[in-house]
């Protein structure tokens, strides 16, 4: 009877396990597979619910969000190849080099906080200070975070642990996949 209820038992922990793994890329895949328009949508969405704006202000809104979302996204990438970044290999990174990424990198930078500066006036057209701080102080506490849990690989350092690059627990393919 003991060993029927903790086979019973064993099995309903790896079916939980199983399915949480699953979900889980699922929602990755959902993320990954969602084009930058839809994602925008959802974002101006969830904006609107969370400040209670009225209908009015709801339409003028998720216009102005959408053309801000696309001015910052054409800014980062103003060819339109959305190509992936690719990891820097700082051993083999010639001082040349080095400048050239870190020139584009501030110009990229410069060209989002003018796009900032101009939409937060607009914005404020349409909602209140307390409001637009949602759209602009969350987004960098959101790249802020992602910063450091990149740069540091999340608890454990560079490919151990929770979080950054390197996997969950164990490292790469270990428990977690990608970490939290």
């Amino acid at each position: 009877m003991k060993k029927t209820l903790l086979t019973a038992i064993l099995f309903t922990l790896i079916a939980f396990t199983a399915a949480a793994q699953n979900n889980n890329g699922n929602q990755r895949q959902r993320r990954q597979r969602m084009d930058p328009t839809e994602m925008h949508t959802r974002q101006a969405e969830r904006l609107i619910k969370e400040m209670k704006l009225d209908k009015e202000k709801e339409d003028l809104f998720k216009v102005l969000y959408l053309d801000y979302q696309t001015a910052r996204q054409n800014a980062l990438d103003p060819k339109g190849e959305n190509k992936e970044e690719e990891a820097i290999d700082y051993k083999a990174l010639t001082d040349e080099k080095a400048k050239e990424l870190i020139e584009k990198q501030l110009a990229t930078q410069e060209a989002q906080n003018k796009i900032d500066r101009e939409y937060y006036t607009r914005f404020l057209d349409i909602i209140t200070p307390t409001q637009a701080a949602q759209i602009f102080l969350q987004r960098q506490m959101r790249a802020n975070r992602q910063g450091f849990e990149g740069q540091r690989g999340g608890f454990g350092g560079p490919g151990r642990g929770f979080g950054g690059q390197g996997g969950g627990f164990g490292g790469p393919g270990g428990f977690g996949g990608g970490g939290f």
